[in-house]
């Protein structure tokens, strides 16, 4: 009497996905460093003992960054995201179950690992859709999640402690939460590139070029290509300040301009808040602008943002600088992957890896380089000296536009 009509498969959402992978990835060590104070406490670390520990996140994930591309050639895409992302999540809880600096530096290695897995396999599958899509953009907004999970990670971790909750407590429910999302996203989370149908395309140039996709179909071109000068220079810089602001600005504010903790603190909110904006516009800003131009105008707000410090008087001067930089560094980092992808049509992945590791060596050693100089210069004169070598560095980027590797 009554017919069953068949419902339609939802249709799916690749950049959702992607964009929750790219949270999760976020989400994770972020949750974790406002927590560090407690768990040094807890093992009663020395300095010394908890940076060795620390260092395990760079020790896991560095060969991890460079083996990936190997794994991309035999497994899925979209099984390597998840089977990490979730193996990243749930070894949070795993931190709060240390006994010493032995096992934690063990934790944060293993950590470390599957966040290098995640980084490479997540935009490597971000540059895949994208040239599926005939160079449509799509890698900024993606690390807009990242910079989202970046901050609701660390503001999470920060209600956590401020409310009592347990380092044990809040890590297994930040694991649960990480989970669900995941799996949100697995169906959406495209499979990888299927071999011999790939186009590729570099961001704001219009420039499209022909990929395989896949092994044996193109030619891997080899890193000192894909990896010029240029783009290793741009990866460095931009990553150089983002790491530079997220570890030293509130100190920077509350200390060196006398706005007090409270105002401090707040900062680093304020230049995550907008490193978000800027990369989740960066997809049409870049199109829009050109590349030349946007790393022009993140070498100009880089250098006048780190420097404002020296020359105002007062921490309002310095709390806008930060913020500028955010405002106009977020598509940096963005564009070196896609330029690097751009010019390694055989091998995305192979391209993505090692931008992400020199970027990252970096990110690690931007920070402590800072403590350095800061002795001899005092601390805004370290930030603007840094932040006037990382502006002279994406200007010279700049003038080498992000385009595939020439034709033979």
């Amino acid at each position: 009497m009554f017919r069953r009509i068949p419902l339609r498969p939802r249709r799916p959402h690749p950049v959702v996905g992607l964009w929750l992978v790219f949270f999760v990835n976020g989400a994770v060590l972020s949750s974790w460093a406002p927590r560090i104070p407690e768990v040094k406490d807890r093992l009663a670390l020395s300095d010394a003992a908890l940076g060795a520990a620390l260092f395990g996140v760079a020790a896991g994930s560095l060969p991890a960054l460079l083996l990936t591309d190997r794994l991309l050639r035999r497994v899925d895409g979209r099984l390597v995201c998840l089977a990490s992302g979730a193996a990243f999540a749930t070894g949070l809880p795993a931190i709060a179950a240390t006994t010493g600096p032995v096992g934690l530096g063990l934790v944060l290695a293993a950590l470390g690992a599957a966040s290098g897995v995640l980084d490479v396999a997540m935009n490597t599958a971000g540059i895949e859709y994208q040239r599926r899509r005939a160079g449509v953009p799509v890698i900024a907004r993606l690390h807009g999640g990242y910079s989202l999970g970046v901050l609701c990670g660390a503001a999470g971790g920060a209600a956590a402690a401020a409310a009592g909750v347990t380092v044990a407590g809040q890590f297994t429910a930040v694991a649960g939460v990480l989970l669900v999302l995941l799996a949100a996203a697995g169906r959406h989370v495209p499979r990888s590139a299927a071999r011999g149908t790939v186009g590729t395309a570099s961001v704001g140039t219009g420039n499209v070029g022909t990929d395989t996709g896949g092994p044996g179909a193109a030619p891997r071109t080899p890193l000192v290509r894909a990896i010029t000068p240029a783009v290793a220079a741009v990866a460095v810089a931009g990553l150089l300040l983002e790491g530079m602001l997220a570890d030293w600005s509130a100190l920077l504010v509350a200390r060196d301009h006398g706005a007090g903790n409270a105002i401090g603190a707040t900062v680093v909110v304020a230049f995550s808040l907008a490193m978000f904006v800027s990369r989740s516009a960066g997809d049409r800003i870049v199109p829009l602008l050109g590349a030349r131009r946007c790393l022009l105008l993140a070498a100009l707000g880089g250098s006048a943002g780190t420097a404002v410090g020296l020359v105002a008087p007062g921490w309002i001067a310095t709390y806008a600088g930060v913020v500028v930089v955010g405002l106009f560094l977020g598509p940096v980092f963005p564009l070196a992957i896609d330029a690097a992808a751009a010019r390694s049509p055989g091998s995305a992945a192979r391209a993505t890896a090692a931008v992400s590791a020199v970027g990252y060596l970096a990110h690690l050693g931007g920070p402590p380089l800072v403590g350095v100089l800061a002795r001899p210069l005092g601390l805004p004169g370290a930030v603007a000296l840094l932040g006037a070598a990382a502006g002279a560095a994406l200007a010279a980027g700049a003038f080498r536009p992000a385009r595939p590797a020439d034709s033979p």
